[in-house]
């Protein structure tokens, strides 16, 4: 079996799908119509997930995600049953490489030999796929190449929470590759390269993209979880008012400073880390690859001042990305409420982009 990462790519025409969040703090659920002229939102819902039922990605709970899951879909009454999810963290391995074949079915017919080169797992435990960045011509006779490898294991009991609520799995994706579709929905095909970060609860995704194409991606094992924790450790405060004073501020003066000065620090090394990706990054490529501009998505970027913190570290300009910026509304949709909460979606929106013609 194959991850159908690309729909387009495989020469398949994928029914239209929902796009499917499971993260470990929160399940986001969207399903959207039209085509990329014009693209409706007719739908959009989180539920809580139980605390450590997903961990690094990997559901250690399964009746608790089961239940979350069916709870959200039967509120929110989706119009169509196929899914597009995505993976990431340690069960999916994303490697930018170069192989001496010269078309698609080529290279398929040798992933497995590449793959047994690259990937740190044994073969027999993943799925393999990959996507072409850089095809073979005469001055350039190798293709370049994204190899994804997948665990087994984490690709089979997401497909089987989501055929236990009633839905069908379709399309399986990369957290990465989902954050990318989900700007170009927004903003169009740039021709500037730009960093997308998506800080989750306990992981943040980065993608580097330019002309439509991925030039590099990294999982890092941080996010808004972490601070959450810290918040409650330090305060002693329960975790849903650590949550709440995370993101907006305490009345309290004794209490905010406490707060500031544990998210100060905290988010202080969480530039760094994403500084020292960027930096990789850049050392790894020629300058007109090099980003122009961060988008910041996911929970952890609505932290008060969060972009222009990082802005003053990095000296690269941040915004917040708002993935939903061109859609129009349907009416289950209240446009308040998804303004406020829109760079949690990301990479949901992005899932459901997918299959958008």
């Amino acid at each position: 079996m194959k991850l159908p990462f690309l729909s387009d790519k495989l020469g398949k025409r994928k029914p239209h799908t929902l796009g499917l969040d499971l993260g470990s703090d929160t399940i986001k659920l969207v399903e959207i119509n039209g085509s990329d002229s014009q693209i409706e939102m007719k739908k959009a819902g989180r539920a809580l997930v139980p605390d450590g039922a997903i961990v690094d990605g990997s559901v250690k709970d399964r009746e608790a995600v089961v239940g979350a899951l069916k709870a959200l879909v039967e509120n929110l009454k989706p119009g169509v049953k196929h899914v597009s999810t995505s993976i990431a963290g340690y069960s999916v391995i994303v490697k930018r490489i170069t192989v001496n074949y010269h078309d698609e079915k080529e290279i398929e017919d040798n992933l497995v030999v590449e793959a047994e080169k690259y990937v740190p797992f044994e073969i027999d435990e993943v799925y393999v796929d990959f996507y072409v960045l850089r095809e073979a011509t005469e001055e350039h006779p190798n293709c370049d190449i994204f190899l994804v490898a997948a665990k087994r294991e984490i690709v089979d009991e997401y497909a089987g929470i989501i055929q236990e609520v009633g839905l069908v799995p379709s399309v399986i994706d990369v957290d990465a590759f989902a954050l990318g579709n989900s700007f170009e929905g927004a903003f169009g095909v740039l021709n500037e390269p730009v960093a997308l970060i998506d800080i989750g609860a306990s992981k943040t995704n980065m993608n580097v993209i330019s002309h439509g194409n991925s030039l590099f991606t990294r999982d890092m094992a941080f996010g808004g979880r972490q601070l959450t924790d810290s918040i409650e450790e330090a305060t002693g405060l329960r975790h849903e008012d650590a949550e709440k004073v995370k993101i907006a501020g305490a009345k309290d003066k004794a209490l905010a400073q406490e707060v500031r000065s544990i998210c100060d620090e905290l988010c202080s090394v969480w530039v760094d880390e994403i500084k020292k990706a960027i930096d990789f990054c850049q050392a790894n490529s020629p300058p007109e690859q090099h980003p122009s501009h961060v988008f910041l998505s996911g929970g952890g970027s609505l932290l008060r001042g969060f972009p222009e913190f990082m802005a003053g570290k990095i000296d690269i300009p941040v915004s917040l990305m708002n993935p939903m910026k061109q859609f129009s509304m349907g009416k289950d949709i209240n446009p308040e409420y998804i303004e406020a909460i829109a760079p949690q979606f990301t990479i949901a929106a992005g899932l459901a982009l997918r299959t958008i013609p």
